[in-house]
């Protein structure tokens, strides 16, 4: 009898690790899923010809870890690889599913995390294109669902090390520590607290040295400061306004709920039984309200962000979902729904994400030919050129393999382009404008490709005559040569 409980154990996992790496196909059938893994790209590239992050090497405000990453892998494979990265991306998600797996066996049976793991596979991809990209939210979420697991087993130095690198990835990570205390209260007895929060802080301050010895070595601490965490602030608030909430609830929290209705339901019916559930569980139920805090936090809520839930919520789900089937009377009904309620849905992103072009997607016509205008850039410069792209299109630089002109892939990233609002983004900020004229005069492009006189991603109301810095240097050494589906492209007076 427990050599078929075995076997159809493995046999289920094999199953839901197959229709995994399905759902996460169309990564791989389109070269950028979203225009962030393009900002991750063109920064690794700069990384690799020795520029230090968060200086010449390129700025964003996304701590350190997803540009190592794409920086490694394409030393490794090749600038550009996007291939390459999405299947560390979906190794990642592996990696990911096998710890659910371990959690679910440690908290209730292996069954309970096969399910659990299944579902944070599928629910990573059952979503608009965005949500398939190699994005910091997919490699942030290994070690924070490894934390859990350290959790778990009380290894508090192991457990708050692991938060430090989820960190590393997006800084809404550090809102796990608010574990800390729940576990505790859950799992320690009074006596084993103090020795407890020691050793926690330990592993916060070891994970943190580490990383400034790694940041120090490929980038630069004062601009990680002045980027990745000086702009929080104000790129957060700008974020929270009812116009922006009210969109973005109905292009991503709506249809993440709704599309994913099977393991909401299901959690939701496992938490109803809070007075009966192990101590365990109760921390599960407790890392789901951290995680779904750390995923509204920031108040953009693009899909992608919620990411940083779903390991808990498939883990909860995993676990409603054993006890639902202990009935056996309906198992085979709750069985039924549960496959079918997750299946649907998948299979109708699949078949969306497959078709649509992940860059224009949501845009209503005309849409942008982005792939004309990265081979006229391609057909009219050399490998070893530099352009400059106005706007908010960094895809331009990785499809046409070229390497940016200034540490700057976008500007106006994250603005509300559409609301009228004075344009004092983070990356349109007094200091950017020494910096981008010191890289322009250092590194002249080839090219300079004007998105903003095609109005691509909102940003006709942003001529680059508005900025005189730009609006000057173009004119006294560059001129018009071409226009492609109405961007305006400048090459370099002779």
């Amino acid at each position: 009898m427990f050599q078929d409980a075995g076997a159809r154990a493995w046999l289920w996992s094999a199953a839901g690790a197959a229709a995994v790496i399905v759902l996460h196909i169309p990564s791989f059938a389109h070269r950028l899923m979203d225009g962030d893994e393009a900002v991750y790209g063109t920064i690794a590239a700069l990384m690799n010809q020795g520029g230090r992050l968060y200086a010449d090497g390129g700025v964003d405000n996304k701590p350190p870890g997803i540009y190592w990453t794409y920086a490694a892998t394409f030393d490794l494979f090749g600038r550009y690889q996007m291939t390459a990265i999405h299947a560390v991306e979906l190794a990642v998600i592996a990696g990911t599913c096998a710890v659910l797996v371990a959690i679910g066996w440690t908290i209730s049976r292996r069954r309970a995390g096969i399910v659990a793991a299944i579902l944070y596979g599928v629910l990573s991809a059952a979503g608009n294109p965005n949500l398939l990209a190699a994005n910091a939210e997919v490699f942030m979420a290994l070690p924070l669902t490894a934390a859990f697991l350290m959790l778990l087993r009380r290894q508090w130095l192991w457990a708050a090390a692991l938060m430090v690198a989820g960190g590393a990835f997006k800084q809404v990570a550090g809102v796990e520590v608010l574990l800390l205390p729940a576990g505790l209260l859950l799992l320690e007895p009074r006596a084993a607290w103090l020795r407890a929060t020691v050793m926690f802080a330990g592993g916060i301050v070891l994970g943190l040295l580490v990383g400034a010895v790694a940041l120090a070595l490929t980038g630069s601490i004062p601009g990680f400061w002045r980027w990745a965490i000086q702009t929080l602030v104000g790129y957060a608030s700008q974020n929270w306004t009812p116009d922006n909430i009210w969109s973005r609830a109905q292009g991503s929290l709506v249809p993440f709920v709704l599309y994913g209705f099977v393991p909401w339901l299901a959690a939701i019916a496992f938490i109803t039984r809070w007075r009966a559930l192990t101590p365990a569980e109760k921390l599960a139920v407790a890392w789901f309200g951290v995680s779904l805090l750390g995923s509204l936090a920031g108040g953009h809520w693009a899909w992608h962000y919620f990411i940083q839930v779903m390991p808990s919520l498939g883990l909860l789900a995993g676990l409603g979902i054993e006890r639902a089937l202990e009935w056996q009377q309906a198992r085979r009904w709750v069985a039924a729904a549960a496959l079918l309620g997750v299946v649907i849905p998948a299979l109708y992103w699949f078949d969306y994400d497959m078709g649509a072009d992940p860059l224009t997607f949501n845009w209503s016509p005309p849409i942008a030919q982005h792939q004309l205008v990265a081979d006229y850039i391609s057909a009219h410069s050399q490998p070893g050129d530099r352009i400059f792209v106005w706007g908010v299109w960094p895809a331009l630089y990785v499809e046409s393999d070229r390497v940016m002109a200034t540490r700057f892939p976008g500007f106006l990233r994250g603005f509300p382009r559409t609301s009228g609002l004075p344009p004092n983004n983070w990356d349109t900020a007094p200091d950017v404008w020494p910096a981008l004229l010191t890289d322009l005069e250092r590194n002249p492009p080839a090219l300079i490709v004007d998105t903003a006189a095609a109005g691509w991603s909102d940003f006709s109301r942003y001529p680059m005559s508005d900025y005189p810095v730009l609006a000057q240097y173009v004119a006294a050494h560059y001129r018009q040569v071409a226009t492609v589906d109405g961007v305006v492209i400048y090459a370099r007076i002779s």
